[in-house]
């Protein structure tokens, strides 16, 4: 009896995922580090006072009626912030901490799951980041301003940084990201983070086109982008970690040779 719930219990356990605390710990610090002083103190050095990338298409365009009303904007632009920075990274830590638990494993593999996806969010964002600072695309909002105008908006040195999306490329990142890892630990419903996170993350971006931060083009790029950093992060680096040794066994077979193995 005490065999068989062992064996039970131990197939129901998380697989071990490949990681590095001294590898992982820190580059998620440096690219959060990173990302936090670009955003604040470097921002004023770093951004372009000019636009580089001006011109519009009528694709753009035309997504730019999604804009709210005057009085809509800002509610929209908050919302975004709301959703993408504290809505889904606390529902990432819940339905993570509920599969792990329901999986078997406790909270230290939740604390793995989470720096894991913290690490790929954080590279998504340090491209993202990157990207925004060299191309320097004009806001929509401050492309309907004028010249005398455009230096005076609420934050100038950001006038030209909407190419493209951190709010999807952020959203849309911890989603992929997080169920990435739920499948490879072997979670059974690790497809609920994808089910209820995608609305959510393609509701942020919406929102950002709503309030005018950003063209529709800057949305579907960060979009893509973050789901495919969200990925291929867990994919590469964390796969689970293969238990017993390989075993391959070379045979003949008809006219030729055979190569089985087993892993």
């Amino acid at each position: 009896m005490i065999a068989a719930l062992a064996t039970v219990l131990l197939a129901s356990a998380p697989a071990e995922l490949a990681y590095d605390l001294r590898v992982d710990v820190p580059l998620t610090a440096t690219l959060g580090a990173w990302w936090l002083a670009s955003e604040t103190v470097l921002k004023r050095e770093l951004a372009p006072a000019a636009c580089r990338w001006c011109a519009t298409n009528g694709f753009d365009e035309a997504g730019r009626g999604l804009r709210a009303a005057p009085d809509g904007v800002k509610p929209a632009r908050v919302t975004s912030d709301v959703l993408a920075f504290a809505v889904m990274p606390l529902g990432v830590l819940a339905a993570d901490a509920l599969l792990t638990w329901r999986a078997g494993g406790d909270w230290r593999d939740t604390l793995v799951d989470l720096l894991l996806v913290a690490e790929a969010v954080m590279v998504s964002q340090t491209v993202n980041q990157t990207v925004k600072l060299i191309v320097g695309r004009e806001r929509p909002f401050v492309s309907a301003l004028s010249p005398a105008d455009k230096p005076l908006t609420d934050e100038p040195d950001d006038n030209n940084l909407s190419f493209y999306s951190a709010h999807a490329s952020t959203a849309f990142s911890l989603v992929t990201a997080a169920a990435t890892i739920a499948r490879a630990r072997g979670y059974r419903h690790w497809w609920v983070v994808l089910a209820a996170g995608l609305p959510l993350a393609a509701t942020t971006g919406v929102l950002r086109i709503v309030g005018d931060k950003h063209w529709v083009t800057d949305v579907l790029t960060g979009a893509a982008l973050g789901s495919l950093v969200g990925f291929a992060m867990p994919f590469l680096f964390h796969r689970p970690v293969h238990v017993g040794p390989v075993e391959a066994e070379l045979s003949a077979a008809g006219s030729g040779f055979a190569l089985t193995g087993r892993w």
